[in-house]
């Protein structure tokens, strides 16, 4: 086999990009007796991949598949408490009432409501005046 071929090889094997029909030239390749010393560092390693694709189990393992009973109730018993708690939390909506008696009062807390929502609202603005410069800028610099 040819040397460059086979260095190729071992450049696509450690990609991991070879196939099996490739690896297994490798593996015949590295298991002769003679390798060129800039290989040879390389030749344990598919000797030992060699050696260890013989090797099978000498026992059977024995898998258990059975669920333990309990584990079932405990699973039923928790969709049971979660299905009970939600059905018995459940309030009916209480009728909405109103917090001023006076009309006049309402309306002036209101509008002191409003005016602070405002205000709030009005400030996190302030800051969009350095979005629009940033915009201007770059229109400027794609002109």
């Amino acid at each position: 086999m040819e040397l460059s071929n086979i260095e190729k090889l071992l450049e696509k094997y450690f990609e991991g990009e070879t196939t099996i029909s490739e690896e297994k030239e490798l593996k015949v390749y590295f298991t002769r007796e003679t390798v060129p010393a800039h290989l040879e560092r390389y030749k344990s390693l598919f000797e030992y991949f060699s050696e260890e694709s013989t090797i099978t189990a000498t026992r059977d393992l024995k898998l258990e598949t059975k669920r333990k009973p309990r584990l079932a109730w405990i699973g039923v018993a928790a969709s049971v408490a979660l299905i009970a708690g939600i059905f018995l939390t459940r309030t009916t909506p209480a009728e909405p009432k109103d917090t001023f008696e006076d009309p006049e009062i309402a309306l002036q807390e209101t509008k002191k409501i409003l005016n602070m929502v405002s205000q709030l609202m009005n400030g996190g603005k302030k800051e969009l005046k350095y979005l629009n410069e940033f915009e201007n800028t770059t229109n400027r610099l794609l002109k």
